[in-house]
């Protein structure tokens, strides 16, 4: 069964059984995100970082101490180390970003020596709950990890959500590789990649899914809007995954998202031996308790 909406998606996560999370120097907002996944039955939180000021929080959020595992660090640098080696070491199921930097976290994740690397490129996706148009779930691909994508690294991105979307019920998700037209433009080097990417999906290299582009948003999404443009095929105006030319526009999308239309959003790293959430610090708990969610998921559900 496809899941369509996060109520669906925390239940999915709450059959898969209580995972390991690590949060990393945990603050406010994700020790409360913390919170709200114990309490959802998903999660038994590990916090990493200053007991003393674990302890305070804690009690802020007026919860007991010891429904939490503390493993001790003395700045983010540090909690971002011992995470990422008791994830490498399978102490740990998720990381869950708090008070760090994400180059920080990032950092240790992709250590060479000590780091949980799987896969060529690692990439972000963000996964929003379309309340107005489709009623489902919409992914947008990369607004947090790859600046300017090549050719190969938008075709790994892609490879990385399909294997998302199937663990969320998906059997062949569609890919929309976005541009601001519909046509290949030697002006515009992103329509390129597009055409390319949709004709190797054509021919087999990209397994799982249905590729179309160059295709600008509006009849990626619509069917309306693609009926009137008379833009055809299986992907048009049904889009299930939009992957963005650049980091610009995926994060200027994804905030769109979520400051104009008011969706809800859960955000997972994709690429490495274990689920990475590096949510926005804007973030509220709900969003962060998703993201879990979201993590828990696409890495131990059933492809």
């Amino acid at each position: 069964m496809e899941i369509r909406t996060f109520d669906q998606l925390l239940e999915a996560a709450k059959s898969l059984g209580r995972r390991k999370v690590a949060v990393v120097f945990p603050e406010s907002v994700s020790l409360h995100a913390a919170v709200l996944a114990q309490q959802a039955g998903i999660a038994a939180p590990v916090l990493v970082g200053l007991p003393d000021r674990i302890a305070v929080l804690l009690k802020e959020a007026g919860v007991s101490a010891d429904d939490y595992e503390v493993v001790p660090a003395k700045d983010p640098i540090e909690a971002s180390a011992i995470a990422v080696k008791l994830a490498r070491d399978d102490k740990v199921d998720v990381l869950l970003k708090g008070g760090v930097q994400t180059a920080q976290l990032l950092h240790a994740v992709l250590d060479k020596d000590a780091g949980i690397r799987a896969s060529k490129v690692m990439s972000e996706c963000t996964i929003y709950e379309d309340t107005r148009m489709r009623k489902s779930l919409l992914a947008v691909v990369d607004g947090g990890i790859l600046v300017a994508p090549t050719l190969d690294e938008k075709v790994e991105s892609i490879k990385n959500t399909v294997t998302l979307f199937h663990r969320l019920g998906y059997s062949t998700p569609k890919v929309a590789v976005l541009a601001a037209v519909e046509t290949v433009s030697e002006k515009m080097p992103c329509t390129q990649d597009a055409a390319i990417i949709a004709r190797m999906s054509e021919r087999g290299q990209i397994k799982g899914c249905v590729v179309d582009g160059p295709l600008a948003l509006d009849n990626a999404i619509s069917p309306e809007a693609a009926r009137i443009k008379g833009i055809g095929g299986q992907v048009a105006g049904l889009a299930d995954i939009l992957i963005v030319p650049d980091i610009e526009a995926g994060n200027l999308l994804g905030k769109s998202m979520t400051y104009f239309a008011g969706f809800t959003s859960a955000h997972v790293t994709i690429g490495a031996r274990k689920p990475v959430l590096v949510p926005s610090r804007a973030d509220d708990g709900q969003t962060k308790l998703m993201s879990v969610a979201l993590g828990i998921v696409a890495y131990f559900g059933e492809a």
